[in-house]
């Protein structure tokens, strides 16, 4: 989730994006690659292009970014981290009034439980199974 600052020096303007860190701003898409988007967003020392990785796009699991966005594009964006080097991390799903982080690890002791669940089931099954062959195997010879 890396970009490069452009049309800027760097000098004094990471501040000013550290200090805008967290926040959602407009945006426009600039340039699209498979593993994100680069968008534009105006700060007071000029254009800034961060970028929006595939995984910050939509809360769904996104395979073709182009079929979510296209160049032109005015999006809202929130500005994630700014880097000592200069590169903006940005995010158009935390930009989402309506986005709530997953809350997994309460999720995972349950799912261990169901796996672990299924596993012996298959294992007792699959001995039964075994045992059986065998029987019908020693009847043959």
């Amino acid at each position: 989730m890396h970009s490069e600052v452009v049309g800027a020096s760097t000098t004094g303007l990471p501040k000013e994006l550290v200090a805008l860190q967290g926040n959602i701003i407009k945006g426009k898409v600039v340039r699209l690659e498979e593993y994100g988007a680069f968008v534009e967003i105006a700060t007071e020392n000029g254009p800034v292009t961060g970028l929006v990785h595939v995984s910050e796009v939509d809360a769904d699991f996104v395979e073709n970014i182009y079929a979510y966005l296209a160049e032109g594009d005015e999006v809202d964006v929130k500005i994630l981290d700014v880097k000592e080097d200069g590169k903006v991390d940005l995010s158009i799903k935390q930009a989402d009034p309506d986005w709530r982080d997953e809350e997994t690890p309460n999720l995972r002791p349950k799912l261990d439980k169901d796996f672990n669940k299924k596993l012996r089931r298959f294992m007792h099954k699959s001995q039964m199974i075994q045992g059986e062959a065998r029987r019908q195997r020693r009847g043959r010879l």
